[in-house]
């Protein structure tokens, strides 16, 4: 699986938007406790991010094996089709995919680092899409990384349309992940 390092630039080439590049300056300069590289999210506060809240989702990963959407901006409400706030993410995906995103979460825990995930396939209105999130990970008081913070944006109509042409069963969501070192490297290809 790729891996970067954390840089603005990466952010950039990936063609992510100034809400994209704002939380994860925000994120990166949150302080942590003593020896963690995670900061709490408790620490985390989403005013500071006010303008950007349309594009910023919250997840909880409980167990076993769920992702809670706890906030979901309006924006990516719109690109989804449906408010997804209160639902598990795993439930929503297609059957087959779920190990597989469930491996993801658990490795950007364990490890823990950050991580990008893209989707192509069709949105909650059954609308093709091609969807890019970025997973920045929180820890709870425990110091268990259970929380993410990031942003989707939609690629453009026709970059769409040429992945579209290249992937003829759209009902399927299918999925490219990326891990980013935020310091204790990033898990080894599997």
């Amino acid at each position: 699986m790729p891996s970067h390092s954390w840089t603005d630039a990466f952010f950039q080439a990936l063609s992510y938007s100034e809400a994209t590049l704002a939380l994860a300056r925000y994120w990166y300069d949150l302080p942590r406790e003593s020896g963690s590289l995670v900061p709490l999210r408790s620490q985390f506060q989403l005013t500071a991010i006010a303008s950007h809240l349309d594009e910023i989702y919250l997840s909880k990963f409980r167990e076993p094996g769920e992702l809670i959407v706890l906030a979901c901006g309006s924006k990516l409400v719109s690109m989804l089709g449906e408010d997804i706030t209160g639902r598990d993410i795993f439930a929503l995906s297609h059957l087959q995919s779920v190990p597989g995103q469930i491996a993801y979460y658990q490795q950007l825990r364990e490890l823990p680092c950050a991580g990008v995930l893209n989707r192509w396939g069709a949105n909650m209105s059954e609308r093709p899409f091609v969807y890019r999130t970025v997973q920045l990970p929180l820890a709870s008081k425990s110091g268990d990384v259970d929380f993410f913070i990031g942003t989707g944006v939609i690629r453009s109509a026709k970059k769409v349309s040429d992945h579209l042409s290249e992937d003829k069963n759209v009902s399927v969501e299918h999925q490219e992940q990326v891990f980013l070192d935020i310091g204790a490297g990033v898990p080894e290809d599997q």
